[in-house]
């Protein structure tokens, strides 16, 4: 019964019981869902809008990045207008699949900082989230092969202390990496501005240049998502049991409901045959629909603000005015120049740099600058997000990423460089912008989209660093050894950013050609509830007896790195808190 395809004679007897509910079959729900029911008798059922796509080439397929964009297994959202950013709406990528996001990404396995990690227990107030608690984490998920002879003359590297073995999420570099010598044409070039090489990225110290690993598996040439290691493995067992549809919303005990508690009694979700469907939950209901889905999935459910509520008549359970704010995305840029030469090949090749690093003498005078604007951000965020929120709390946040960007010096930019054929690229974000938005419902019915408004650009500090790093991809392009092989530049035209483009031209591109990284989050902050949290240290929803939130949604801050990988690891945590092996 744990097959996809057997969930509908499993729905003839509905409605069933099971300890768990599981809403999504993505990225950390299938990770939860596989660790719950590792244990015999506890019975999980998880609910997926999207099938068994382990035979679709657009998901399974590494020879490109975005095969999945824009068919069946993406959901193909577009934010709002954003108002910062030339009023233009922005495409929005997520996975539609059992597999979730990691069916669609760019399968990079990066983790965040140990530092940026700590700060969500030392300044956060998060007990127990802090690196020496997650790290191990990551270990137990990941299963590292590492790079054979030809992959490390192609550049990959790594510490073998910084891999576990034994998980299993399959992690390595591609057979196809590009052979030759770009990649020390690409770490010379970086020398030469100051930046060293980084042997591994995934050590809790991202700064530098280095080669990435992938989530794939190597031996198939085949995409490695949450589906493949997480669910596929294990879909047999007789206690786990997923159906296809998608969620209306979290039913209530009215009549089990502790002192000012509410007590989540089961799932209301419509199959893919239109048919609404009940799943009952003895123990506990868990969120893991991604930082889009989730918040809209407690608003429906009648958790998040009331005045949001009220206006599409859903009753409030929980009066959480935090529900969907906090959106935090990074806007993505790339530069693209042609070379005379051809590079055939994946060339995963990341630069983690430091506001010292680009701004050189000048960081202490912006480091004041900045943190005298702190008050101001936090006024105009609320503002710019209907007045919701605390001045008091939000500025706390921004001091924490204000000091983990110029006090503790942390890597907080990022600089992508590959290469396909005749072409090169860069591609950048700031990996801490200081813009935040909020996801909503923008109606009572459970088809309709949210609305997605991360706010790109909000905080003209977000605008003066995404404008600096495209000064400095600019730079590497025209330094020796790499301006050796740059023949014309293509992108962007340079009639609209000429080699001695202004701060203003530059920024006026950057604003109407980015992207979304599609690394949202926050929407269900972990967080003290006094600063705007959604859920506690144990990912359960203020309010709630027996709801908790697993997945990018909870991460208070964003963080550098790649999402994917940090996910896997809060997913086998929150697991083992559930399964109280943790206090």
């Amino acid at each position: 019964m744990g097959a996809l395809g057997l969930a509908t004679t499993a729905e003839c007897l509905a409605p069933e019981h099971f300890d768990y509910v599981v809403i999504g079959g993505g990225t950390c729900g299938l990770t939860v869902a596989n660790r719950l029911s590792e244990t015999p008798g506890i019975r999980v059922a998880v609910i997926e809008a999207g099938g068994d796509e382990r035979n679709n080439p657009n998901v399974t397929g590494v020879s490109g990045f975005g095969l999945g964009f824009n068919t069946a297994v993406d959901w193909q959202y577009e934010t709002t207008a954003q108002v910062y950013a030339n009023n233009q709406a922005i495409v929005y990528h997520a996975g539609k699949a059992l597999g979730g996001t990691s069916t669609i990404n760019g399968m990079t396995y990066i983790r965040a900082g140990k530092e940026e990690i700590d700060m969500w227990e030392e300044s956060l107030g998060n007990k127990g989230w802090n690196w020496n608690n997650l790290y191990p984490y990551y270990l137990k998920s990941e299963g590292f092969s590492p790079p054979t002879e030809a992959q490390r003359a192609a550049g990959a590297s790594f510490v073998d202390a910084y891999h576990g073995r034994q998980g299993p999420l399959d992690v390595s570099y591609p057979y196809g990496m590009l052979n030759g010598s770009f990649h020390s044409v690409v770490n010379d070039t970086w020398r030469q501005l100051g930046i060293p090489f980084n042997p591994d990225v995934n050590g809790g110290n991202l700064h530098g240049f280095s080669v990435w690993p992938q989530t794939l598996d190597r031996e198939a040439n085949i995409r490695e998502d949450a589906a493949m290691a997480y669910y596929y493995p294990i879909s047999d067992r007789k206690n786990l049991v997923t159906y296809r549809g998608v969620v209306d919303r979290i039913l209530w005990d009215d009549k089990s409901s502790k002192g000012k508690k509410v007590v989540a009694s089961g799932v209301q979700y419509v199959n893919s045959d239109g048919v609404t469907k009940t799943v009952l939950a003895t123990k506990e209901v868990i969120v893991s629909a991604g930082a889009v889905r989730s918040p809209a999935i407690l608003e429906l459910s009648g958790i998040g603000n009331p005045q949001i509520l009220h206006k599409y008549n859903i009753p409030t359970k929980v009066a959480l005015h935090s529900v969907g704010e906090n959106a935090q995305d990074q806007p993505n840029n790339a530069i693209l120049f042609t070379t005379n030469q051809t590079l055939n090949g994946t060339a995963p090749y990341v630069t983690y740099a430091t506001v010292q690093d680009l701004f050189g003498s000048e960081t202490d005078a912006i480091a004041k600058k900045t943190a005298d604007s702190l008050n101001d951000w936090a006024d105009q965020t609320i503002q710019a997000n209907e007045g919701v929120g605390d001045v008091a709390a939000l500025k706390r946040l921004l001091k924490t990423q204000h000091d983990m960007i110029f006090t503790k010096g942390l890597s907080c930019v990022e600089i992508l460089t590959s290469s396909s054929g005749h072409n090169m690229v860069s591609a950048f974000w700031i990996s801490f912008p200081f813009s935040r938005g909020s996801v909503h419902i923008r109606s009572s019915n459970p088809q309709d989209y949210p609305q997605i408004n991360p706010n790109y650009f909000l905080v003209d500090w977000d605008v003066t660093l995404q404008t600096k790093i495209a000064e400095t991809a600019f730079q590497f392009w025209n330094t020796s050894p790499v301006h050796s092989m740059v023949v014309t530049q293509t992108s962007p035209p340079p009639e609209t950013v000429p080699p001695n483009a202004t701060a203003t031209q530059l920024t006026s591109w950057l604003k109407s050609s980015f992207s979304a990284n599609h690394h949202l989050l926050g929407t269900a902050a972990m967080l003290p509830r006094e600063l705007g949290g959604v859920v506690d240290e144990t990912l359960t929803v203020y309010g709630t007896e027996n709801v908790r939130v697993i997945d990018a949604s909870v991460l208070p801050i964003q963080v550098s790195g790649h999402l994917t990988s940090t996910l896997y690891a809060v997913s086998e945590r929150a697991a083992d808190i559930i399964k109280g092996v943790l206090e």
